[in-house]
């Protein structure tokens, strides 16, 4: 749908109108919703930039941020990663570390590698991994209040722990 002012460029503003009990609609390209000046200002940001990874991690996020992080390495703001979808440099994670933290526990449900235990070696990892379930089936079973159960997983992970190496003996670090 092209511009009804300059008759140009694509339609990227819509506004809809009810006065009266009459319906108006009004299309602009964002040059043109940057100059009509009945409108909002929308000159202090894209009214293109597509801020999905944001909305992502900030539901409640309306689409204007005061000060903008920016990448001291490579100069990337947080609106270009959010565009283009990758970051410039690897310190862009450290500059964006606030805003992508959410981002990623959101997508993926926590921001800790959780990996896999290989399946050749030693059994020491499969034993860690193990006491590392029981350890939350035991907190569960005592957020329960079934304390019998919950003694003989305490009791099967003092087992497991004892043939672990010294060093991984215990919790984790």
């Amino acid at each position: 749908m092209l511009c009804d002012q300059c008759k140009k460029r694509e339609a990227v503003v819509h506004i809809a109108k009810i006065e009266n009990g009459r319906r108006t609609e009004l299309h602009l390209c964002a040059e043109c919703a940057r100059k009509q000046g009945s409108l909002p200002d929308y000159s202090n940001f894209n009214i293109i930039d597509n801020d999905f990874f944001r909305k992502m991690a900030y539901p409640d996020y309306s689409g204007q941020a005061e000060e903008e992080p920016r990448c001291n390495s490579c100069g990337m703001t947080y609106s270009e990663f959010n565009r283009l979808g990758k970051f410039g440099c690897p310190d862009c994670y450290e500059a964006f570390r606030e805003e992508i933290t959410p981002l990623v526990r959101r997508i993926h449900g926590h921001t800790k590698h959780v990996g896999k235990v290989p399946n050749r070696g030693t059994g020491v990892f499969r034993t860690a991994n193990q006491i590392k379930r029981l350890r939350q089936r035991l907190k569960k079973l005592v957020q329960d209040e079934r304390y019998e159960e919950a003694a003989r997983v305490r009791d099967e992970i003092r087992m497991l722990e004892r043939q672990l190496p010294p060093r991984q003996n215990g919790k984790e670090e």
